[in-house]
């Protein structure tokens, strides 16, 4: 008899599959949810927003509505963007699992989009910085090659310009007058007054060296750190601090509007108007106080959130109101489904709910938007109860199908919660939760309160769950897959003949087990006691999910620089593979969940997007056990830095700044490697500054 198995983001609801409406290929599902937004750009009456996953949007209504301008693109993971005369020029950041792209170019407002990197040596570029006809980019390093760069041509060419600079990453750049300020991610600031020909440290008074954000005003400099805002009267000679009324000491961005100075911190928009001496918290309208950008566009203010998107304020941050129309690159890490009700959980923007299948969706709030993992139990009277978990404050329960969520946390001692599943035991359904730095934890009273399960040995972060009759099994990542004969007290690891045990993903299908790895998928027939290969003709070696309908089984794949990702299909139970992707703009594949005939998947910054199962398969499909619950992709989700410590850093003990170390920081983190040598950072960060709210750098 087979058995629902529970893995990264992937849910089953209750279903009836009937003959679907015809429909080419996948298409957007257009919910609420929103991008986040590394930088903003205001060229004339455009705005241009470069966002995590989703490309670069064009508003010509002051923000009211966004389109898409992604023709060209190879890398919609932009950190950075800039103007020259009428070139736009927008800076990619290399996602861990490969994907790179560096500096890309536009001559037609964004319509087109051409590679311009020639002569990047890095192309991770965090900031892009224009003086008359030189062009500057500041990039991660990595083996001594970052740092700054210059153009002289456009964009056609590079020259790499870092004599003096710091083997660091080049998170800020801002010129003024002659003088150009590089901004690094440990040591601290650096000018150069001869275009980049060679830079000094110019750090007197600067008590933290971790630079995310550089601001011109005058003849004034301000440097935005991890522990407030530092000014310069000097050209930098000495700083000051001032940060008397700031609540968050993370700074992410800087913006100036006449004689107003505002700051983007992971508690709002703070605004000065003498220098920096006091600051006066702005954000009242602010949903998601998570700014990464900043730009000031006539007398409007518009701020870039982790997961919500643009704001617009036209009274100097005294009311802000949301638009985002347009703008659904969300990230999509979970889902839980039952008979009526489909969940949706965010990296960065909460839990959204659909009662129509998908067609319309509702922000059901959360306060911690950062869910990487839901579940759906029932009751067994007619009831469900909805549990989230978030990276940072534990898990959340909602009996009245999300209308009110309550922490349900007692017993959880590591509050980074990266997958969940339900799984029965006799008569009842207990909660199973994946934690990132704390092992397993379990809970047989509705989530009332939770044991901590035995020690598995080595795994850092338990990615996904599979159960049958006999067996419950748990994917880690470095550590491969772990079985438990009793009910997650005890776990024992199984893993003969799988050659990458960083696993994202397991799924059961009859008597098969199959695991998803950064190295292809691997399938067990003998409850994991041996491993064979099991990717003939994948043509992505990294895997993030699964889900079936009967002997269907559709994989999800993380793309890169040199794999396309997508989804596959297998109808011979993993003996070959099928790219069934087209129409997918986003190729970064985090979950799975079916619904009403159809299939959904949730990209890592591309949004939800869906496709009639009859176009896959053929016909109409039998209805799969109903599932109730669902688990997060395991991906190492940027500077929201989850790092158990680090900055999307995970931290026990969520923290307001997006970088990677199981010491959860958050901060975006960057896909792993198809066949890591060390554990992999937590999901792409654009930008390795600190990162938001849970403090580790979720993995992608």
């Amino acid at each position: 008899m087979k058995k629902s198995a529970l893995l990264i983001c992937a849910a089953l609801g209750a279903l009836a599959f009937l003959t679907t409406k015809s429909r080419a290929d996948w298409t957007r599902s257009n919910g609420p949810w929103s991008s986040t937004v590394m930088d903003i750009l205001a060229n004339g009456p455009d705005l241009f927003a470069a966002t995590r996953g989703g490309g670069v949007f064009l508003s010509t209504d002051n923000g009211s509505s966004w389109i898409p301008l992604d023709n060209g693109f190879t890398n919609p993971y932009v950190n950075s963007l800039g103007v020259s005369d009428t070139s736009l020029f927008a800076g990619t950041t290399t996602v861990y699992g490969g994907i790179g792209g560096g500096i890309f170019r536009s001559t037609d407002n964004g319509a087109t989009w051409t590679l311009a990197s020639s002569g990047l040596t890095n192309s991770s570029v965090n900031s892009i910085a224009v003086s008359g006809s030189n062009l500057f980019a500041g990039t991660d390093t990595l083996n001594g090659n970052g740092g700054v760069f210059l153009s002289t041509n456009n964009g056609d060419n590079w020259t790499r310009v870092s004599d003096g600079l710091p083997l660091d990453h080049v998170l800020a750049l801002v010129i003024n007058g002659t003088s150009i300020f590089a901004g690094t991610s440990s040591s601290g600031v650096y000018l150069s007054t001869d275009n980049g020909g060679s830079w000094n440290a110019v750090n007197n008074g600067l008590t933290n060296l971790t630079i995310a954000a550089l601001a011109a005003s005058g003849n004034d400099v301000f440097a935005g750190t991890n522990s407030g805002v530092f000014l310069s009267t000097d050209n930098g000679s000495t700083w000051t601090q001032g940060d008397s009324g700031l609540t968050s000491p993370f700074i992410h961005s800087l913006g100036a509007s006449g004689t107003n100075l505002f700051a983007g911190t992971e508690d709002g928009v703070f605004l000065t108007t003498d220098n920096g001496t006091s600051w006066e918290h702005v954000s009242s309208g602010l949903t998601n106080k998570y700014i990464f950008s900043l730009e000031a566009s006539g007398s409007d203010l518009f701020a870039g959130t982790w997961g919500s998107g643009v704001f617009r304020t036209s009274d100097s941050g005294e009311n802000w109101t949301l638009a985002s129309t347009g703008m659904t690159g969300g990230d999509i890490r979970s889902f839980a489904i039952d008979d009526e009700h489909f969940f949706v959980g965010t990296g960065g923007g909460g839990v959204f709910l659909s009662t129509d299948s998908g067609a319309n969706w509702d922000n059901v709030g959360l306060i911690n938007e950062f869910v990487y993992s839901m579940a759906a139990r029932p009751d067994g009277k007619g009831g469900v109860s909805f549990f989230a978990g978030t990276m940072g404050d534990g898990v959340f329960r909602s009996t009245d199908n999300g209308a009110t969520w309550v922490s349900a946390t007692a017993g959880i001692t590591v509050p980074l919660i990266w997958s969940m599943a339900v799984i029965p035991n006799g008569k009842q359904m207990d909660i199973f939760a994946g934690s990132w730095g704390g092992g397993v934890f379990f809970s047989t009273d509705d989530g009332n309160s939770w044991t901590a399960g035995g020690i598995i040995q080595g795994a850092p972060l338990i990615a996904s769950f599979a159960y049958n009759d006999n067996y419950i099994f748990a994917a880690s990542w470095s550590s491969g897959v772990f079985r438990s004969s009793d009910r997650g007290l005890s776990w024992n690891p199984v893993n003969a003949g799988i050659t990458n045990t960083f696993v994202n993903a397991l799924w059961i299908n009859g008597n098969d087990l199959f695991a998803g790895t950064l190295g292809g998928v691997f399938r067990s027939t003998d409850d994991g006691n041996t491993w064979v290969p099991a990717s003939g003709g994948l043509t992505s070696s990294s895997i993030y999910a699964f889900i079936d309908s009967d002997t269907n089984l559709f994989a999800g794949a993380g793309s890169s620089n040199v794999e396309p990702g997508g989804v596959y299909l297998s109808t011979d139970l993993a003996s070959n593979w099928n790219s069934v992707s087209p129409g997918l703009t986003n190729t970064n594949i985090r979950c799975f969940a079916i619904n009403n005939a159809d299939l959904f998947t949730g990209t890592y910054g591309g949004g939800l997007w869906q496709r009639p199962l009859s176009e896959m398969i053929g016909g109409p499909s039998p209805t799969p056990t109903p599932t109730a619950t669902s688990t997060p992709s395991a991906t190492p989700t940027t500077t929201p830095t989850v790092t158990p410590s680090a900055t999307p850093t995970a931290t026990p003990t969520p923290s307001v700044t997006p970088s990677p170390t199981p010491t959860p920081t958050f901060t975006p983190t960057p896909t792993p490697t198809a066949t890591p040598t060390s554990t992999p950072r937590p999901i792409p960060t654009p930008r390795h500054r600190p990162a938001p709210r849970p403090r580790p750098t979720p993995p992608h």
